[in-house]
Order: structure tokens, then sequence, then C-alpha cells
């Protein structure tokens, strides 16, 4: 009896329960036990810019109608509704933004057909006898369509600023351009601050151009910025980091982050994503706070922690009561009862698992905000 490895069989469990739930009750959902785990091991995290450093919300903010445009008779109202009337079948945040922003200043779609989505690119349609495209400047240079210098220029203004600029072509010429631009959340500089003061490698991800994705990761101190990104290629970039070394987590919410977030050591869906990237990752931020990755790690660092102190526990109980059981001790005229090593066998596995809930401790520190934060917060209050 006094053998019995109940408290070594309860060790790790006990504590896992513990975890998984303090987890679920502060919105983190984590799928298993691995998961709980690893998320102490991570070395480098690679976030998505799009809905996760963002709100995800992008709004018009420029809408500019070239040389050609004007000739071709349209000023900013028939630009945008042109561009969002070839956009309204698409499902990219972006697309949304301009069908949204043509919404607002109460314009209505134009005829249109032969949509066709292009991956990384844009889109493709027939608006109104018009043939349209709406996309990057990569998409209107391979349907052999230039800009001006002066057009260009005024293209990298509004990236140097951080905006996403959409250009848009109308029967081989471009015509004009549509920038949205999407908020950082509040919190995302903060986490990146503490990743980074934890040792963890930060990167982001992001289809944008290179100058709007540099001026993100400037805005967010974030030193590795993957840009102009297509999404069948973002596990790649995963893998880059993996063939590093470094146990890697990708935090995504997107149909096109799946692959990304499969491939990462640890998958990690924002709760606001796509029922795609939640199926697939192996931890789920339901409040959609990119602080919520820091709770993680606070977390998973604590029941690791526990775990390995019911381990010793455990195994310091056998260590000790099975020698004294079998009579080491009786020279010296002790020798261990029965029902006084029952209690013992009991009272390892009351000790591991009482130590387990202790875990709940960790609670109130979960989202604990660094005093650098707290002032700055404190000076703009």
């Amino acid at each position: 009896m006094i053998a019995c490895p109940d408290a070594l069989g309860l060790a790790t469990p006990t504590a896992v329960a513990v975890g998984t739930g303090i987890g679920a009750r502060n919105g983190i959902l984590i799928k298993n036990a691995t998961a709980l785990e690893q998320t102490s091991n991570m070395q480098a995290i690679i976030f998505d810019k799009t809905g996760t450093l963002t709100e995800g919300k992008p709004a018009v903010t420029n809408i500019v109608a070239f040389a050609a445009g004007k000739l071709a008779g349209l000023d900013e109202a028939r630009l945008l509704q042109v561009a969002a009337t070839a956009e309204a079948d698409s499902e990219h945040p972006l697309a949304s933004a301009i069908v949204e922003g043509a919404k607002d200043r109460q314009l209505a779609l134009l005829p249109y057909s032969q949509f066709q989505a292009i991956a990384g690119g844009g889109v493709q349609a027939q608006v109104d006898g018009d043939t349209v495209f709406v996309g990057t400047p990569k998409l209107l240079a391979e349907n052999h369509i230039q800009l001006q210098p002066a057009e260009q220029e005024e293209l990298a203004a509004l990236q140097a600023e951080g905006k996403t600029a959409m250009l848009v072509a109308m029967n081989g010429q471009a015509v004009g351009l549509v920038a949205v631009a999407d908020r950082v959340r509040a919190t995302s500089r903060e986490t990146i601050a503490q990743l980074k003061a934890l040792g963890i490698g930060v990167a982001m991800l992001t289809g944008d151009n290179q100058r709007t994705a540099e001026f993100v990761g400037r805005e967010l101190d974030i030193d590795r910025v993957f840009a102009e990104v297509l999404p069948s290629d973002k596990a790649n970039y995963v893998k880059q980091l993996q063939s590093e070394g470094l146990f890697t987590a990708m935090v995504g919410d997107g149909v096109n982050d799946a692959p990304a977030l499969a491939q990462a050591d640890l998958g990690i869906a924002i709760g606001a994503g796509t029922g795609v990237a939640i199926e697939t990752a192996e931890a789920v931020l339901m409040r959609s706070a990119p602080l919520d990755v820091l709770a993680a790690i606070r977390l998973s660092k604590a029941t690791v922690t526990k775990m390995k102190q019911n381990l010793f526990w455990a195994a310091i109980y056998n260590v000790i009561a099975i020698p004294v059981a079998a009579g080491v001790l009786y020279p010296f005229g002790i020798l261990l009862a029965p029902e006084v090593g029952a209690l013992a066998m009991s009272a390892s596995s009351i000790t591991v698992a009482t130590n387990a809930v202790l875990l709940k401790s960790v609670e109130k520190k979960l989202r604990h905000r660094s005093n650098e934060f707290d002032s700055v917060r404190s000076d703009h209050a």
C-alpha cells in the first residue's frame, strides 16, 4: 500500500485541470495539456498584422483620382463607387472597408459581372461594361498597367503613413487609388515590449506592402517584419524561424492563417477570427487581446512549476516511505504500522491535489500590467 503511485499519477493531471480551468475563466482556451505546458517554452512569436495587432476594422481614408481617371470622368465619388462594385463579392477585410466606405457615402453599386479574386493581388470584374482591376501595384504590373512618376510618388507617400493603398485600373489604365487604414490595438505595443523583455523574439507577418509594414513595425517596435506575403507562403515564414532552432508560436485570425497556425510549434487564434483558424489553433484568446498572449505564458509557467512541485512531493514521499515500510529503520526500533502507511499514502495524494489547487493564486497576476505602461496611461488620463 505504501508503494501505491497515486500521488505520482495525480501530479500532472491535477495541475493541468486547474490550469486549463483558470485559462477558460479568463478567456484563454487551451485545448490540451501539451499546449499548456509548451506555451512557456516559446522563443519566438509571429503575429499576423490585420485583425491581430490591429483592430481588423480598416476604414477608407483617402480617395485619389489620377489624371487618366479624371479624363474618363471619374471624380472621387465615382472612383470609390467603381472600386466598391468591383470588390462587392470579395471576403477580404480591405474590400469590406471599401464597400462600407461607399455605403457611408450613399453610393449604390453599379451593374457588375465576371468577378474574380486574385490571391495576394486583388480583384478583377466587369463594372458597368468596363474591365476593372482593384489591388496592388504588382497586380497592375502583371497586367501591363503602368503608373506615372507622380502617381507612384502619391502611392509611396500614403504607404509611408502606414496606409494600405489599393490601385484602381479601368480598361488598361490606372485611374486612381483608394487608401485605407487599420488602427493598431491599444495593447499591441505593450504586448510586444513585454514579450521582448522576456527574451522572446517578435515578428510581424502581413500581405501589405513593405512601406506600410515597416511603418507599423516601427510604431510597435517590431524588429522582424515580413511584408507582401502571399497567403500560401505564410507557413514558410514559420518554418524559417523554426529552422533557426526557435520554438515558434503563431498568432492569427483568418482562414489564410490556418496553414501557418498548423505549422507553428504552438498555434494561437484570436477569438474574433474565423472558425478555421480557431479549429486549427491549439489555444484561443477569446477576448481577442494580444496582451492575453502574456497571460497564457504566465499561466503556462505557473502550471509547469506546480507540475514539478507535485512530482517532487510524490517522488520524495516514495523515496522516504518505501524504505521505512520495508524495515530499514527496524534496527532502531522504528517500524511503520500498516494503518500509518495507508494514512501516509492518502496524505501524499491530498498534498499533491491541494498544491495543484493553490495554482489559483496566479489568476490575479495573469493580466499584470507593467509599471512603464501604467504610468504612460496615467499621463494621458
